[in-house]
């Protein structure tokens, strides 16, 4: 009799514990079927910095809606220039717009330490292309001024720090300066570039998304840059996390095209994949104090 007894305590806690976990289950489902659009607004922007997209599938599943509810969700975000409409879902904004004294403050210790990795990218004696690009400022800093090196560049930024640095001769390349990119990317620029043969060139890049590769916000900026990466023996490209999963309007170019890929260890997992089985490289940046 003992026995059953205590086997009979047993299923009733069992089962109340069951009856718990569905009750809780059902309120919580319950709450999340009645979350208001502003909410529901509020949940889709969180998961878009942290990833930097989001599916309407996933989403509706997370919050015990439909996809057409979603789907209405992006709509309204898109149309308030919150993220990009994509097939399937939405893509975040590339955080690379707005002014290069705005640009080069942000992220800023993890563009110090890419462009440290990416000095192990250096030979003496080369010609390299400095794109125009906050990133890019770092690593002007930090090139070695004894190793005959010769710097062309469209950057008056990048340029100015090299004349910093007597060793390095640097060579820049003329037209209109563009205020927002920070550099020469008009018709003249074109022209010049084209008398060049770089041996690495170290390009700027908007945004980067699997289906779409490395892209750029804008139309001039990109055609000039696809020019540079053909005068180019090798292609490096020094990323940072915030671009992963953003959207840029004008294709620049597939991550398959990239001989030297500097990142973040972890970044962007199915990044590093397109890189490696194209037979480029992927360089990572040392940890800082809080990694």
């Amino acid at each position: 009799m003992l026995a059953v007894f205590f086997l009979d305590k047993v299923f009733v806690r069992f089962y109340t514990f069951v009856y718990i976990v569905v009750h809780l289950s059902l309120i919580r489902t319950f709450r999340m079927s009645k979350l208001l659009p502003n909410e529901r607004h509020q949940a889709i922007l969180v998961t878009l910095q942290q990833q930097g997209r989001v599916l309407a599938i996933e989403m509706a599943a997370q919050l015990h809606t439909t996809e057409a509810t979603i789907r209405r969700d992006l709509r309204q975000l898109a149309a308030q220039n919150l993220c990009k409409r994509i097939y399937g879902g939405a893509l975040a904004l590339t955080p690379a717009g707005g002014y290069l004294a705005e640009r080069v403050e942000i992220s800023g210790d993890e563009k110090h330490r890419l462009a440290q990795a990416a000095l192990a990218l250096i030979q003496s004696g080369q010609v390299i292309f400095l794109d125009a690009g906050s990133t890019y400022l770092y690593l002007a800093d930090l090139l070695p001024r004894d190793r005959q090196l010769t710097v062309v560049t469209n950057a008056l930024s990048v340029a100015s720090r090299l004349l910093e640095r007597p060793g390095i001769r640097t060579i820049m390349i003329g037209g209109e300066v563009d205020a927002e990119i920070g550099g020469s990317v008009d018709a003249k620029a074109l022209a010049e570039i084209a008398s060049f043969r770089f041996d690495i060139a170290f390009t700027g890049v908007c945004a980067y998304d699997p289906d779409s590769g490395f892209t750029a916000l804008r139309y001039q900026e990109a055609q000039f840059k696809k020019q540079m990466l053909a005068r180019a023996g090798n292609v490096a490209v020094l990323c940072t996390r915030d671009k992963f999963n953003t959207y840029a309007p004008y294709t620049l170019m597939p991550a398959s095209q990239v001989d030297y890929l500097v990142i973040a260890r972890g970044g962007h997992t199915q990044l590093e994949q397109q890189v490696t089985l194209s037979g480029g490289n992927v360089l990572y940046i040392p940890a800082d104090d809080g990694e």
